[in-house]
């Protein structure tokens, strides 16, 4: 058998590169093996003839053939390889477009927060190199992490960057009057996917009207999709099934492909407007359809959260509520995931989330299985509600009671502390590293005087504040750095930076009537955290309250 694959190899490398071309895209639909054999074939051909290009563009061909099959974990190591070898034979422009594909390919093996290392990274040799169209696309992709993130304003900032960039860039012979439309009109649609997520509709609408401006001749093959896709999302905001529908359509008419991660998300565009419509079964049948057909892996889950959304709201409208639930509790799981590639788990959203579908799927199965209640249950319905209430008021009362009371305890905390640092003190029963022996007494005078330094800096504010960039800002490493806060504060590194962070807000907010009227994300990021829930989670943890009721007591008594 290995006699024969090497004949076929062999044999496969005598041929023009663009007849072996011609094989690995022939079977790179359909039979990985001879796919990969093929490529085999172009890298010998590429050795042989001592073409370090054309070998790279074999190495490459096998990654790609990795990610067409989804096997992304074999798909990431050739990359890799094709990163090394691109830099020890002095290729640039295959190392830029090595470390772009590394890049692309994080969001699946690993996680989202990779994705930066190998698109700054790209930043960095584009712009060592002077290559002004890499270094585009370096910023485009880290414009398009940021929108990921959450942080769309920011990419919606780098983006009008590039747009102004490719307006301005002069045509050439590399860069022709069709490449520079089909990037501006590729701008154009980010910046009004980005808006559409703000829900600023008219700002969509304005780039929208943008991309129209340009006829499908002028662009590059299957960019006049955008001008469909854009309208779609626009319609289906605004509720216009019908308009939506038509559109989507069209962009998939403009650019037909077999390619079934194309396919999954048309079925997923088509299917959700079905829901939109309430023709509930023609969702269902779409959905489950695409679905069935992709056969979703696992590293793909965390990206599949909208979609098994509509199939749970799909079945739960037709009375199928063991389908409904099924699909429901894999939203939820994805959701989760989804929430971890970003950073940013918010548990106790999903489990509200959680309630609430449990009891619109509980009152949809009760009305399914009984009668309507005569008129003596429906008096006794209406005194539980009204008990339900009284105990809710009552209950109200008690908290709002509670939490002025611990208001007033914060604010006796506050007035007694000799500094802000000395509001809440947090100590960790269990310490990270408790032995601090090995760490030399010059070291722990050296960790202990940074530490002042960082927080009469107030570098704890920085979201990018953690124990590796403080270690290295002192010039110690993360384990030192452990021993002496865990020693002389008693109490974790995460534990100590939350402190911090608590307290100052505290302070601020006390004495700062503009900062008290930043909404609670904004003060959040303010102190360091990415999330308002983790602000609000770790100020109700340290103070009792949680940080709307501090600012409204704090604004009643000044």
């Amino acid at each position: 058998m290995f006699s024969s694959f090497s004949q076929t190899e062999e044999k496969l490398s005598q041929l023009p590169f663009d007849a072996i071309r011609d094989s690995i895209h022939k079977y790179k639909f359909s039979d990985r093996p001879k796919a990969i054999k093929a490529a085999e074939a172009y890298i010998l051909k590429g050795k042989r003839e001592k073409d370090k290009t054309e070998e790279w563009l074999g190495m490459e061909s096998i990654a790609l053939i990795y990610v067409r099959f989804r096997m992304y974990k074999e798909a990431n190591e050739q990359a890799e390889k094709t990163l090394e070898f691109a830099k020890n034979n002095n290729l640039p422009k295959q190392e830029m477009r090595s470390l772009s594909f590394l890049g692309d390919l994080q969001k699946a093996v690993t996680t989202v927060d990779k994705q930066p290392f190998y698109y700054n990274k790209l930043l960095q040799l584009a712009e060592a190199r002077n290559d002004e169209v890499y270094r585009e696309t370096a910023l485009n992709k880290i414009a398009a992490v940021q929108d990921f993130s959450g942080n769309t304003e920011k990419a919606i900032n780098t983006y009008k960057k590039s747009l102004e960039y490719y307006q301005n860039k002069p045509l050439d012979s590399n860069f022709n009057q069709i490449k520079k439309n089909s990037n501006i009109l590729s701008i154009y649609s980010s910046l009004a996917i980005s808006h559409l997520k703000l829900n600023q509709l008219d700002s969509a609408k304005l780039y929208s009207t943008n991309i129209k401006k340009f006829k499908e001749k002028e662009l590059d093959t299957c960019y006049a999709a955008y001008k469909y896709t854009i309208d779609a999302e626009i319609a289906y905001k605004e509720k216009r099934f019908k308009a939506a529908r038509q559109n989507y359509e069209k962009a998939y008419a403009v650019c037909p492909s077999e390619y079934d991660l194309i396919q999954l998300n048309k079925a997923y565009a088509l299917g959700k407007i079905e829901v939109g419509e309430k023709n509930y079964p023609e969702a269902i049948r779409i959905l489950q359809k695409g679905l069935d057909d992709y056969q979703v892996t696992a590293v793909e889950e965390g990206f599949m959260g909208d979609y098994y959304d509509k199939l749970a709201e799909a079945y739960k409208n037709t009375g199928n509520f063991e389908s409904a639930s099924y699909y429901f509790e894999k939203y939820l799981s994805t959701q989760a995931e989804f929430n971890q590639l970003k950073e940013n788990a918010r548990e106790s959203f999903i489990k509200k989330e959680r309630a609430a579908f449990k009891k619109d799927f509980d009152a949809l199965v009760s009305e399914k299985e009984k009668n309507q209640s005569n008129f003596k249950y429906l008096l006794l319905g209406g005194a539980i509600l009204i008990l339900a209430l009284l105990f809710l008021l009552l209950k109200f009362y008690r908290n709002k009671k509670a939490d002025e009371l611990k208001f007033e305890t914060l604010l006796a905390k506050i007035e007694a502390a000799p500094s802000p640092e000395g509001i809440i003190d947090t100590r960790d029963e269990e310490l990270e590293e408790k032995n601090i022996t090995e760490v030399p007494e010059e070291t722990k005078q050296q960790i202990l005087e940074g530490l002042k330094k960082l927080e009469k800096q107030e570098y704890f504010l920085k979201q990018e504040c953690n124990s590796y960039n403080v270690a290295r800002k002192i010039g110690t490493n993360t384990s030192y750095l452990s021993k002496v806060i865990n020693n002389y504060y008693g109490k974790n590194f995460n534990t100590y930076i939350n402190d911090l962070r608590i307290n100052y807000a505290i302070t601020r907010l006390k004495n700062d009537a503009i900062f008290r009227s930043y909404s609670i994300q904004s003060i959040a990021e303010e102190v360091g955290y990415k999330s308002a829930d983790s602000f609000t989670k770790y100020f109700k943890k340290d103070t009792g309250l949680n940080p709307s009721f501090y600012i409204k007591e704090i604004k009643n008594i000044t």
